[in-house]
């Protein structure tokens, strides 16, 4: 039986300038939460892309940088923490922000991601406003 991910992608937005607006790659394996995160996203300006799953964001990560990260630890073909090491172990992307999102939330998980590289760390389920404001605030740093 073939595999379920799949890459989601929408085309680059631009600015009224004309400059790419900033452009965030999810993780994620649940597709009300890819939903929803893009709904808040798009509708603050951000261009976002969405991969279901491990080897669906390796391969997006492979073509396109993006300026942020969101990343779910529970994936349906892995998990989160080998793309996390990927992306750490790649110097054409270990700078790029990722932040955290995940149901399994606790200080150690937490304290484990920020040391293997993750900015931050955002437990489902997530406010919106904390959503976009952390999104903003490592995207706007780098």
């Amino acid at each position: 039986m073939g595999s379920t991910n799949r890459l989601i992608s929408f085309q680059p937005l631009k600015t009224p300038e004309g400059e790419p607006l900033s452009r965030v790659l999810i993780v994620d394996d649940e597709p009300d939460i890819v939903y929803m995160v893009k709904v808040i996203l798009r509708s603050a300006g951000f261009d976002v892309d969405a991969a279901s799953g491990v080897e669906d964001a390796l391969a997006h990560l492979q073509s396109t940088e993006p300026d942020l990260v969101l990343l779910d630890l529970r994936l349906g073909d892995g998990d989160g923490w080998q793309v996390l090491a990927k992306l750490a172990a790649d110097g054409r992307t270990d700078r790029i922000p990722v932040i955290i999102l995940s149901a399994h939330a606790n200080p150690t998980t937490a304290e484990r991601a920020i040391q293997e590289g993750a900015r931050g760390y955002i437990s489902k389920p997530f406010v919106a406003s904390r959503l976009l404001e952390t999104v903003r605030t490592h995207v706007s740093a780098d």
